[in-house]
C-alpha cells in the first residue's frame, strides 16, 4: 500500500505544474487585445488638420462650380444670340431665295393665255406672221405683269427669274433654254384686280389684241383664286463678276 502511495506521489508536482499552465493559457486566450497607446493631443491636432484641409478642399470647389455656372450661363446667352441670328440670316435666305425664284411659290393672280390664230386658210397674200404668236408678244405680256406688281411669273411651268432671257430660234420660242410651245400659257402671282386692269388697258399690248381683234390671235385673261408656280430650275451663269475685297 504504500508503493502505490509513493507511485501516486511521484506525479503530483507534474499535475500542479500543467493546471497552473493550463490557467494561464485560459487567461490568455480570453483577455481582449492590447490597444495601441495614443496620446490624445496628437490625436486632436490631427483630426484638426483633417478638418481644415477639408474646408479648404469645399471652398475650392465651390469657387470651381461657381466658375463653371458662369461659363454655362455665358455659353447659353451666346447660344441664344446665335440662334437668334441664325434665324433671322434664315428667314433672309429664305426671302432673297424666294425673290430669286428659287422657291415654289402659290397665290392668287391672273393667268393669261396666248396662242396662234385658228384661222385654217390663210390668204397667200398675207403675212403669216400676224397669224402668230411671237416672243416679243410673250415679253411684252410678262414685262406688262411686272409693271402691275407681280411677285412671281412663269411661261409654260418655266419661272421666269431675274437672268431669263425670252428669245426666238428660228420659229422656236426659248425660255430659260427651254423650248416653250403654243399655247403660252402665262400665270402670274400678285393682285388680280390690278394685273388685270393694266392687261385690259387700251394702252397696253395694242399690238397682240390688233392680232386678236383681226388675225383670230387667242389673247385671254382670266383671275385664278390660287395658283402654284414652280421653283426655277435652271442656272446662274456669271462670266464677269468676281468677289470684291
Amino acid at each position: 500500500m504504500k508503493f502505490e502511495l509513493d507511485g501516486v506521489g511521484r506525479y503530483i508536482p507534474i499535475l500542479v505544474i500543467a493546471l497552473i499552465f493550463g490557467a494561464l493559457l485560459g487567461l490568455q486566450w480570453k483577455s481582449p487585445p492590447a490597444r495601441p497607446t495614443t496620446v490624445p493631443g496628437i490625436e486632436h491636432e490631427s483630426g484638426a488638420l483633417t478638418i481644415q484641409r477639408l474646408e479648404v478642399e469645399q471652398e475650392e470647389l465651390k469657387e470651381s462650380i461657381g466658375r463653371m455656372r458662369e461659363g454655362l450661363d455665358k455659353y447659353r446667352r451666346e447660344l441664344a444670340a446665335n440662334t437668334e441670328m441664325l434665324k433671322e440670316i434664315s428667314a433672309e435666305l429664305e426671302r432673297q431665295k424666294m425673290m430669286a425664284g428659287l422657291l415654289a411659290v402659290e397665290g392668287p393672280g391672273v393667268q393669261v393665255t396666248l396662242d396662234d390664230s385658228s384661222i385654217q386658210s390663210v390668204p397667200a397674200t398675207a403675212d403669216s406672221g400676224v397669224y402668230l404668236i411671237h416672243e416679243y408678244d410673250l415679253r411684252d405680256v410678262v414685262n406688262l405683269l411686272w409693271m402691275a406688281g407681280s411677285e412671281a411669273i412663269a411661261v409654260n411651268d418655266e419661272r421666269i427669274v431675274a437672268t431669263t432671257s425670252i428669245y426666238c430660234v428660228g420659229s422656236t420660242v426659248m425660255a430659260n433654254d427651254t423650248r416653250l410651245s403654243p399655247p403660252y400659257l402665262i400665270q402670274a402671282i400678285g393682285n388680280p384686280v390690278s394685273q388685270e386692269d393694266i392687261l385690259r388697258n387700251p394702252a397696253y399690248l395694242k399690238e397682240v389684241k390688233r392680232k386678236a381683234e383681226l388675225y383670230g390671235v387667242q389673247f385671254k385673261v382670266n383671275r385664278m383664286r390660287m395658283l402654284s408656280l414652280p421653283a426655277y430650275k435652271g442656272g446662274f451663269p456669271i462670266d464677269y463678276a468676281q468677289l470684291g475685297d
